[in-house]
């Protein structure tokens, strides 16, 4: 694409606001000189192009419920025996203590973040064939990119909610807005189908100035994923091994320091395969119009840092990442990029951790503090707004649930050097040997421990222990937050309140009523 399309690239206009967060039907009719509308909007390339980074901008709008911004990655990991969630905001306090019902303002938002998503990658997918002066690739390459997007929005639905209502077009009735739940294989064949054809379409990589557009190795990447949700073993390896198999056509690779992924110096790295992006400035990221700051670090920072402590580290989460040692006799460096806690010479925020912490510590408490997506390494971050990107997709989780799905198709000894990979780069004991006389569910167990460790905080981990069927044990056995009150019912959030209210043809989740 050329400079002068690059250049219009902007932030989306409040024109373009009109019609992407959704309007009335009446609206959609008119032809008001003074307005804007579907009419006058969608004539150009450059009108396609806002659209699909509106489309794109929906998965991190300050708004909360956008699903890579402020209070989602807290309710996903406070969910788990990992973190806690503070009692200072009922809603996400409810859920990370497992007393949430279907009034919870924080679900509901998650589940309307999803479907704005997707409104505005079907407003993208139906105006796109009748836009003019514009060549065949640009167009079916953006409906590839808003195909992906809508994949992901129902992703994030089905993992979320299970069963919920699926819209491929634009209503045309009022028929049209009152759609039944479809079924959970339903929804997954819906969800492949849109990552088949994005697949088709998209490049293998874009330009510098385009970076952080979906790309066909993460659509290949969410697809294994997907499967490896619904326990497809062959179908999860046949798309894994698309990008383990052709490492130099994708060009993936584990980073050498695993704390360099977060570090705020090495964004959209080789190990990155989708990249939610931030910016400052808001200027640096597809001339603005895909990129916010993040807000993040303020959120969940230590308090003596300028912080407010949302969510933080459990003992239960320290004891998993400092259970093996490095050959050096270290700890884990993926703990130490993770969470702070006492450890001799710690530094957080420019200040010695057993320094800030000395009462506490005197008095026997135990003090842990985060590290992955904060800012830790500089204090004076002014209104607390930051670049870090957000990775839902990086090549280790690749690795990790390639190996998986051979393990659980008795293909033990394929899985032997993906995980050492993952092992090695942690500077832990080559077990290559031993794991080569593995049994399954000694393997399992590894791969468990290691995705844990690995990808905390990283938007799996619930879902992991869901799909392998130990998450109520896990919590349980946590003694962490809230778990003498947790049911299998929470294994999925109910259907919100009002939009049982507002749509007379959906239901209630069964466990929920």
């Amino acid at each position: 694409m050329n400079t002068k399309i690059k250049n219009t690239w902007i932030l989306v206009s409040i024109s373009v606001l009109l019609i992407i967060t959704g309007c009335k039907k009446e609206f959609l009719t008119l032809d008001n000189p003074n307005q804007t509308t579907t009419v006058k909007f969608w004539q150009s390339e450059t009108d396609l192009l806002q659209g699909i980074a509106a489309t794109y901008k929906m998965l991190s709008e300050e708004a909360d419920g956008s699903y890579y911004m402020r209070t989602n990655p807290q309710l996903v990991e406070g969910k788990t025996e990992n973190f806690t969630i503070s009692t200072d905001v009922t809603g996400r306090y409810e859920i990370g203590s497992y007393v949430n019902t279907m009034s919870n303002n924080n679900s509901l938002q998650v589940f309307g973040a999803q479907y704005r998503g997707i409104y505005r990658a079907n407003q993208v997918i139906h105006y796109a064939p009748q836009i003019k002066g514009i060549t065949d690739e640009v167009r079916n390459t953006i409906v590839g990119e808003a195909k992906f997007l809508r994949g992901l929005y129902y992703f994030h639905l089905v993992n979320e909610f299970g069963s919920v209502p699926i819209t491929t077009d634009l209503a045309k009735t009022d028929a049209d807005y009152f759609k039944s739940k479809a079924t959970i294989p339903e929804l997954w064949q819906q969800i492949i189908s849109d990552w088949n054809d994005a697949e088709a379409v998209l490049p293998v990589s874009w330009p510098s100035e385009w970076t952080g557009r979906a790309t066909k190795g993460a659509v290949i990447a969410f697809k294994g994923r997907a499967y490896l949700y619904q326990n497809d073993w062959n179908n999860a390896i046949t798309e894994y091994e698309k990008l383990v198999n052709n490492e130099a056509t994708y060009g993936y690779a584990l980073m050498e320091n695993y704390a360099q992924l977060w570090d705020g110096q090495h964004r959209n790295c080789k190990e990155s395969i989708f990249e939610i992006q931030y910016s400052r400035n808001h200027a640096d990221v597809w001339g603005g119009s895909a990129a916010t700051s993040t807000v993040y670090a303020q959120e969940v920072c230590s308090n003596e840092a300028g912080g407010w402590e949302e969510v933080l580290p459990t003992t239960t989460l320290l004891k998993a990442m400092t259970q093996e040692l490095t050959v050096d006799g270290d700890f884990d460096p993926r703990a130490k990029a993770t969470i702070a806690w006492n450890y001799p010479g710690c530094i957080h925020y420019q200040s010695k951790f057993d320094s800030v912490y000395a009462v506490e510590l005197a008095a026997g408490k135990v003090v842990l503090q985060n590290r992955k997506n904060c800012n830790w390494w500089n204090k004076d971050e002014g209104d607390w707004r930051s670049d870090l990107n957000e990775i839902p997709m990086r090549y280790a989780d690749v690795l990790l649930s390639l190996a998986e799905a051979y393990t659980m198709t008795g293909q033990v000894g394929k899985a032997v050097p993906l995980v050492h990979r993952i092992r090695a780069r942690a500077n832990l004991v080559d077990k290559q040997a031993i794991m080569n006389g593995w049994s399954q569910p000694e393997m399992m167990t590894e791969i468990m421990h290691q995705r844990n460790v690995e990808l905390t905080r990283e938007f799996v981990h619930f879902f992991d222990l869901r799909r392998w069927g130990t998450l109520e044990q896990v919590i349980k056995d946590s003694k962490e937050l809230g778990w003498q009150n947790y049911s299998s019912k929470y294994e999925y959030y109910p259907i919100p309140e009002l939009e049982l209210k507002a749509n007379p043809a959906i239901s209630q989740n069964p466990a929920w009523q």
